[in-house]
């Protein structure tokens, strides 16, 4: 195993390729795909078991519904099962598997390309017509990659556009939600709509600062501000001392624009503050992106500029394309960051690069099903109906989660890419603010998920004795918030950070601050 993770180190380091398939095919042991129902019974086993038993069956989660398995990757074997085939609510660690099947199926090199065409010829720096800006359903397109974009665009000796910005985002359908998505009006950006043509992950970052003196208007700053977010600000400036009472809300301003609405008051003096939302529009807030980009490279345009969904004509000239992030260091945005707008933009791109135009949800999540079973996972009572985990329709068990990642940990071609996606205990993440002073800081890699009343780890740690461990806990309880519940798992992962074949652990868990405040997620 040192010489496994030797060359795991080196490809998640180096990014270095072309290892023949004979020098690590060795490397893996030979084993079936599932994972064991018979629990390892060694002395140092035991002790673990009895650590883990410690943790779990405590009389402040009787009112728990718990799933818990860890599987020796190293051993092959089971050494801790509790209610591991029960079928509870995942959460966001359903993003482990749609990051798997997304780098099994379109491989971790995978790019999208946003493209930009003319509608006609230039004639002395001047189009005498339409841009159109198509969407190939990039959930990376930020602000520095359009304005890439757009100065690929200046080079062509643009100097003027006479007609509008069209946006073409049909390679996705219209949903902008899925049906089975938390019922939910909030503007956070967690709740990000999904298209095939999207910018900045479909949020935007609203500033406030006090005025210049008591009694003038707040100053509400739009970031980029694109002119797709109109402002309507009635909060004041008051004099210092007093409360901070800034609230903000976007609101529907209709087809081309989003508008926030600002009230309250804030103090002289008072620091910056800001407040993230997302947008209505995805693709009418791209074309206001673009358009923005452009006049900052010095390009004109004559008239009243509409911003309007139109599909790109074949006569149309390509004069620019911009590619995304590879697939692998999407995933790892989504993992670190628990990022729904990914997850959701993943699946329907499953289903456009899989089943053919336009990617949906549906044709995506059937990908994911089709794969989990070619992937011989035990599927008996799972239900995945999104690959987000913004659903309380998901059920999954710890039992299928440990075959999900067996299933990985076999398979060298999407392993260090995993690996590499996942937050890293104590470091950064979902997980930047667990298990620090303990021994799982920097060993432990695991998605998180949390929902009202859920909270789940799932992932891999190496032990103190060189074992990797692949671990699955799935906490549901309405009683609790899925911060409570993540008290249990910090210990749990201190355990299985702290497993050695050497020497046999004590029952109760050291309790230390970083373990008794989990942190945010």
């Amino acid at each position: 195993m040192g010489v496994l993770m030797q060359v795991l180190m080196h490809r998640l380091t180096s990014r270095v390729i072309g290892v023949g398939v004979c020098a690590f095919a060795t490397l893996l042991p030979p084993s079936s795909m599932g994972s064991s129902d018979t629990v390892a019974s060694d002395s140092f086993t035991k002790a673990l078991q009895g650590r883990l038993n410690y943790i779990f069956k405590n009389d402040k989660l009787d009112k728990s519904s718990l799933g818990v398995q860890v599987f020796s990757l190293s051993r092959q074997e089971t050494i801790y099962s509790l209610n591991s085939k029960a079928l509870l609510l995942p959460a966001s660690a359903v993003k482990l598997l749609t990051g798997i099947v997304a780098l099994k199926k379109l491989g971790p090199d995978f790019t999208y390309d946003t493209n930009v065409y003319f509608e006609k010829n230039l004639k002395s720096g001047v189009l005498d017509g339409d841009i159109y800006l198509e969407g190939g359903g990039d959930p990376s397109l930020v602000s520095e990659r359009m304005f890439v974009l757009a100065s690929d665009v200046a080079r062509t000796s643009l100097k003027e556009v006479k007609g509008n910005i069209l946006v073409d985002d049909w390679a996705f359908d219209q949903e902008r939600y899925s049906e089975d998505r938390l019922k939910t009006t909030t503007d956070r950006p967690y709740n990000a709509p999904i298209g095939a043509l999207s910018f900045n992950y479909n949020t935007t970052t609203v500033y406030f600062r006090p005025g210049e003196k008591v009694g003038d208007p707040v100053r509400v700053f739009v970031e980029p501000d694109t002119g797709y977010i109109k402002v309507k600000n009635s909060a004041k400036t008051t004099a210092t001392g007093n409360k901070f009472s800034v609230t903000a809300r976007r609101i529907d301003g209709g087809p081309s624009n989003d508008v926030v609405e600002v009230s309250g008051s804030m103090p002289y003096g008072w620091s910056e503050q800001r407040q993230y939302f997302n947008v209505l529009s995805p693709a009418i807030y791209s074309g206001y992106a673009l358009k923005y980009m452009l006049e900052q490279k010095g390009i004109k345009f004559s008239g009243a500029t509409k911003i309007q969904k139109k599909k790109r004509p074949l006569s149309a000239i390509k004069v620019a394309s911009q590619g995304s992030l590879p697939l692998r260091e999407i995933v790892s945005l989504m993992n670190k960051y628990s990022n729904n707008f990914i997850a959701e933009a993943l699946i329907k791109t499953l289903g456009k690069e899989i089943k053919g135009k336009p990617g949906t949800q549906d044709k995506g999540i059937k990908v994911l099903n089709e794969e989990i079973l070619r992937m011989d996972i035990g599927t008996t009572g799972m239900n995945i109906v999104s690959g987000s985990g913004l659903t309380r329709k998901n059920k999954m068990s710890a039992k299928q989660f440990i075959d999900v990642l067996n299933a990985a940990y076999l398979d060298f071609e999407i392993l260090p890419e995993l690996l590499a996606s996942l937050p890293i205990a104590g470091r950064d993440g979902t997980l930047s603010r667990r298990m620090k002073g303990t021994k799982a800081f920097g060993r432990l890699r695991a998605k998180t998920g949390s929902l009202d009343g859920v909270s789940a780890l799932v992932g891999i740690v190496q032990s103190q004795g060189g074992e990797l461990l692949a671990f699955s806990v799935l906490m549901n309880d309405s009683s609790k918030s899925s911060r409570e519940l993540m008290r249990w798992q910090n210990y749990f992962g201190q355990a299985l950070a702290e497993f050695n074949r050497k020497t046999v652990m004590t029952e109760k868990p050291t309790e230390t601050k970083a373990v008794l405040e989990p942190g945010e997620r």
